[in-house]
């Protein structure tokens, strides 16, 4: 526990301020994100993700066909994603014609030994541009820069949000609350740190 803190303690201390207003329509589409994962609906998540995701996946058709597999094999291991804790106080960043956001999440996932849960540390990237309907989504967790130059070229060396792994936690039932309670207040209080920082 205390090893995962202190790495999610040091993620969160570099997120810098961005800025704009928030949507109530990425609200809404991150409402949705959430709900198609903690569902295992695969056509939705398709729905939600970004083209940008999709095209190299080799179309629509083809990305639902390789999220069903995906999701069939967790569920083979007896994976459950339970819930999704999204940290929604960020604002939203610009840049030209394209507007972004990054949300940190805490999964908790249900693992085949029924007294633990596993929670992991994952970054959700909202992003909205011209020619694409409304906000749609790409799991930021895993992108290195070369995934970043091929999938979001025009933000080459404008994405300021940190990107580092984090081991799972796995812990007794009984332990999950009050972890998910603490790790989200460590992510409120870094936030305002640097909000405060920001405003000066």
């Amino acid at each position: 526990m205390r090893s995962f803190l202190l790495i999610l303690i040091a993620i969160i201390v570099n997120f810098t301020h961005s800025y704009a207003q928030k949507d109530p329509e990425l609200k809404n589409a991150l409402a949705k994100m959430t709900a198609a994962s903690t569902s295992y609906n695969a056509q939705a998540i398709v729905n939600l993700m970004s083209p940008r995701l999709i095209r190299p996946m080799g179309g629509r058709e083809n990305a639902l066909k390789l999220i069903k597999n995906s999701l069939a094999k967790i569920k083979k291991q007896n994976i459950t994603v339970d819930s999704v804790i999204n940290y929604t106080d960020r604002d939203i960043a610009k840049v030209k014609n394209i507007e972004y956001c990054f949300f940190p999440q805490l999964i908790v996932l249900g693992i085949p030994d029924s007294t633990k849960k596993m929670i992991r540390y994952a970054t959700l990237m909202a992003i909205k541009e011209p020619r694409v309907k409304g906000w749609t989504f790409i799991d930021y967790t895993d992108l290195n820069d070369e995934k970043i130059k091929i999938l979001l070229p025009e933000l080459v060396g404008k994405l300021d949000f940190p990107r580092a792994e984090i081991k799972p936690l796995v812990i007794p039932n009984e332990e999950v609350n009050s972890s998910i309670d603490f790790s989200m207040k460590v992510i409120d209080e870094s936030m305002k740190m640097i909000k405060s920082g920001a405003a000066k």
